[in-house]
């Protein structure tokens, strides 16, 4: 009888443990990595982990690491094309390396205005074929959104476009980019995130372009006291996660991702909009100082560095992806 007890007792206990998987199972951990620090990005990242961990139950358990806590923006990219890190939030330029036409949307005056950016790159003809652009190698987007405006943080005041003139500006990784800083008389100068702050406080650059919302954030102010917005790109921003990692979660787990991510893009647009302005006032509360290009020599740079759109149409590993995002801007104008 006492045997018959403690075999129903052990009958019992496995039905319990049968009963309740779920808390036996771990969940699935998605680390985000990004080289800022409270911005968009960083907004966007924290938006997803509240968005991801509710809708899933907490099966998908979502850590976030600003600042280029896991890394340089070149390690981070690694970590998420081997697995190690499963998503990277950055501008898509940083991924020309796996598909030259991540660079597509660089093109000076293809985009008005943040929101039209974001609208373009969110396109049905254009957001899935974006987004994967690195699938056949490993990576894969989540979102795609407006980050920011160009503007050149200074050493030096730029009041007109001329004043950049033998300046040493650092710029992102890519060949338009580079291209829009030589034809303005500058040499663009790619260079790790973490490292222009340091480098402009040495006098090894004389500023960078970048977004407002992302240099504030990073207090370019105190070493580049003189910001001018230009506005002459807008430079988007997305999550870009390991293939591998989205391959094994369920299809229910995938199509929460895929809905946050298309939710998540015109909310990201609007701290974009929303943060422009607040760092534009904060840099000057901060001992900086906001020059203001006038608007008719702003347009005619756009229209004299709008021919360089001709490096991407000559290539034919960017060309058909940025005749599409041009196609695009033109029906979202």
């Amino acid at each position: 009888m006492v045997m018959k007890k403690a075999i129903l007792s052990t009958v019992a206990l496995g039905a319990l443990v049968a009963l309740a998987p779920a808390e036996a199972s771990a969940a699935t951990v998605l680390k985000i990595g990004f080289a800022t620090i409270n911005d968009g990005q960083h907004k966007s990242a924290l938006w997803i982990e509240k968005e991801v961990e509710k809708r899933t139950g907490g099966s998908i358990d979502v850590q976030v690491y600003p600042a280029a806590q896991l890394g340089k923006i070149p390690r981070q990219i690694e970590g998420v094309l081997l697995g190690t890190q499963e998503a990277f939030i950055s501008p898509p330029g940083f991924f020309k390396g796996l598909n030259p036409a991540f660079a597509a949307p660089d093109a000076p005056g293809l985009f008005d205005s943040f929101e039209h950016q974001t609208k373009t790159m969110n396109d049905p003809s254009v957001r899935s074929k974006f987004l994967g652009l690195g699938t056949a190698k490993g990576v894969t987007g989540l979102y795609i959104a407006a980050a920011g405006a160009s503007a050149l943080a200074m050493r030096e005041p730029v009041r007109t476009l001329s004043d950049v003139k033998g300046k040493k500006i650092r710029v992102l990784a890519s060949p338009m980019e580079v291209s829009i800083m030589r034809q303005l008389g500058a040499a663009g100068t790619p260079m790790a995130y973490s490292e222009v702050l340091p480098a402009i406080q040495r006098r090894v650059l004389d500023g960078a372009s970048s977004a407002i919302t992302v240099m504030g954030p990073s207090k370019f102010y105190t070493a580049a006291k003189y910001i001018t917005p230009t506005h002459i790109t807008y430079i988007p921003t997305g999550m870009w996660t390991n293939a591998k990692f989205l391959a094994k979660l369920s299809e229910k787990e995938r199509g929460i991702l895929d809905q946050v991510g298309i939710e998540l893009s015109p909310v990201a647009n609007k701290w974009s909009e929303e943060d422009t302005k607040s760092w534009e006032k904060k840099w000057g509360e901060e001992g900086g100082t906001v020059v203001r290009l006038k608007e008719e020599e702003r347009l005619a740079a756009i229209a004299k560095l709008r021919p360089l759109e001709k490096i991407f149409l000559d290539d034919p590993k960017v060309a058909p992806m940025y005749k599409l995002i041009r196609s695009a801007a033109v029906k979202n104008r």
